[in-house]
């Protein structure tokens, strides 16, 4: 009887035991399984915040790239146009030291043409000295305008139009009615420009008032 019940005990304790080894062994299990699914979430969200950084600085990268490059191609334009100034207006100063002569091409022209004139209509015979000279300087006047006209100088129209304090500057006001005030009557002394918007020199005229 006795070996009977300590044989049973050890039944029990065997069971017992194999229980518990079972629930460890399930929890165990269990626990396994629920830190591998947190190390997978972990993962995931760490992959996902890498992507999102990474998408975030090649962005900004881009923009950086972008912005660079639009600055390179401003500066470039900005470069060409000041080297595009600078052969234009290369030879300013020297053309304006010219003007002068131009003038007095002019005003000996005008001189001559008006003695022709006079002798003329007084029936006399007009001096071929003095023609010829008249055609001389206006073959001059023309290979000095031609020379103006290669680098872009040009005379201005001001008589008739209104005056422009850009371009004109009033030397006297005079009445007349039949002009709205300000305009250009009388031109004094030719005005210029070169490149077609820089002033070289402003017209000196007479407007109405």
């Amino acid at each position: 009887l006795n070996e009977t019940l300590q044989h049973a005990s050890e039944q029990s304790d065997n069971i017992m035991a194999d229980s518990i080894n079972e629930e460890l062994t399930d929890e165990t299990a269990t626990n396994g399984s629920k830190n591998e699914t947190q190390q997978d979430t972990l993962s995931a969200q760490a992959s996902t915040q890498d992507s999102a950084e990474l998408e975030a600085e090649v962005a900004k990268w881009k923009d950086v790239a972008m912005r660079s490059q639009a600055e390179m191609e401003n500066l470039r334009k900005r470069t060409q146009i000041d080297i595009e100034k600078a052969h234009r207006y290369a030879n300013a100063s020297f053309a304006k030291d010219l003007l002068p002569v131009a003038d007095y091409l002019a005003g000996a022209i005008d001189c001559a043409q008006k003695e022709i004139e006079k002798e003329h209509n007084e029936g006399k015979a007009c001096e071929p000295f003095l023609v010829n000279l008249l055609k001389g300087v206006e073959m001059t006047q023309k290979q000095l305008q031609t020379v103006f006209e290669h680098h872009q100088i040009k005379k201005m129209d001001t008589v008739g139009l209104v005056f422009d304090p850009n371009y004109h500057k009033v030397i006297q006001e005079v009445e007349d009615a039949d002009k709205e005030p300000g305009t250009v009557l009388q031109e004094l002394q030719t005005g210029y420009t070169i490149g077609g918007d820089r002033v070289l020199r402003e017209a000196m005229v007479i407007v109405s008032k």
